[in-house]
């Protein structure tokens, strides 16, 4: 701030020298002005990190408070069963796999014990369920979330239901997959058939980072090439409120930046007037997995393994099998992105998806993204 004082104060010096063209006096108010700028953006920066080790300290300092006191009764949520759930009893209890999937489950039961009477503690309606894939036959039922691996998961699932002649997910085409074949769900049925199922079939869901998870589906809806329905639906409103000064071309063509995209997902009005479209609604109101108990929550990192594994387990691997082909969203896309938006933007991004990185263990560093 001293330095852009000084600035300022030789530019009125040089001002009220009249030798000095008008050209010259110009060129100095630009390059004051460019000086603050430099400045704010630096003071902005150490502000906003300062705020965020704060945060992480009191978030520390409440898991730690939290894991020394003694632990409440309270009377069991309906959704978590009190047995264990179906998978466990197959896998070894000292692999890797197990360790791993039991604490995903025990995560997403404290997580939401710790936010029950919140917001994120509402019961979905019947619509809320429209997001399963169900299979009568073989007892599964998959809790769909796009971008997170859902064309193989949905494949397979045609497959078992005598939907196509392959037995390799990777042949079906991905406009059978999602336009020609038909998925029963959960949606309209009674609460006591759901509920009867949801109790005894196989359920399970898939998740990915976040963050990566919104890069794949700006890049695939709103990015290069795009798909005009999401261009026009979403991407040119987007353009319209937040590009100054947008020509009629530019918000026609709506490809929105990826900032300008981040901007809706962050601003609750806008987001309320679009509603927000599944393939970057947050996980929890998809799956909903405080009111619905999960067998087994699969990795978008760990995909193949766990895919196989859940092949496996049901008896699958003589009627499917699949050719897995690794995701296009790199760490390294995910920070070139990242890196296009302020620290500002990134740590309101957080906050409107932090339930989800709690919810599924996944790690939040600011700093990994300036």
């Amino acid at each position: 701030m001293d330095k852009f004082r000084t600035i300022c104060k030789g530019f009125f010096q040089i001002k009220n020298q009249e030798h000095v063209s008008r050209k010259a006096l110009t060129l100095i108010l630009i390059i004051a002005i460019a000086s603050a700028t430099v400045i704010y953006y630096h003071i902005d920066k150490d502000v906003s990190l300062h705020r965020y080790n704060m945060e992480a300290k009191i978030i520390k300092y409440r898991k730690s408070e939290h894991k020394n006191s003694e632990e409440k009764t309270s009377k069991t949520l309906e959704f978590f069963a009190e047995s264990t759930p179906i998978h466990t009893a197959t896998l070894s209890k000292a692999s890797p796999r197990a360790e791993r999937a039991t604490a995903d489950l025990k995560r997403v039961k404290d997580v939401c014990e710790k936010y029950k009477g919140t917001e994120y503690d509402e019961a979905p309606a019947n619509v809320g369920h429209w997001h399963s894939s169900v299979d009568d036959e073989h007892k599964l039922i998959y809790y769909y979330i796009p971008k997170t691996g859902c064309t193989l998961w949905k494949a397979i699932f045609g497959i078992l239901t005598n939907q196509s002649n392959e037995t390799d997910a990777a042949n079906i085409t991905p406009y059978d997959i999602h336009f020609r074949m038909r998925y029963t769900n959960l949606y309209g049925l009674t609460p006591e058939e759901r509920n009867r199922k949801l109790s005894s079939y196989f359920v399970f869901v898939v998740v990915r980072h976040p963050f990566e998870r919104l890069v794949s589906g700006y890049m695939n809806k709103l990015g290069e090439p795009g798909e005009p329905y999401f261009q026009n639906t979403y991407g040119a409103p987007i353009i319209e409120k937040y590009r100054f000064g947008a020509t009629p071309e530019e918000i026609k063509s709506g490809k929105p930046t990826f900032s300008e995209f981040i901007n809706y997902l962050t601003d609750p009005e806008m987001v309320r007037t679009y509603n927000i479209d599944s393939h970057w609604a947050q996980y929890y109101k998809l799956s909903h997995p405080c009111f619905v108990r999960f067998d087994y929550i699969v990795r978008f990192e760990h995909m193949k393994e766990d895919t196989q594994h859940i092949l496996e387990l049901r008896n699958l691997t003589k009627l499917v099998k699949f050719t897995y082909k690794e995701p296009k969203t790199s760490n390294e896309k995910l920070k070139e992105y990242m890196q296009q938006l302020t620290i500002n933007q990134i740590y309101k991004l957080y906050e409107a998806y932090k339930f989800d990185f709690e919810l599924f263990g996944y790690d939040f560093d600011i700093r990994s993204y300036i």
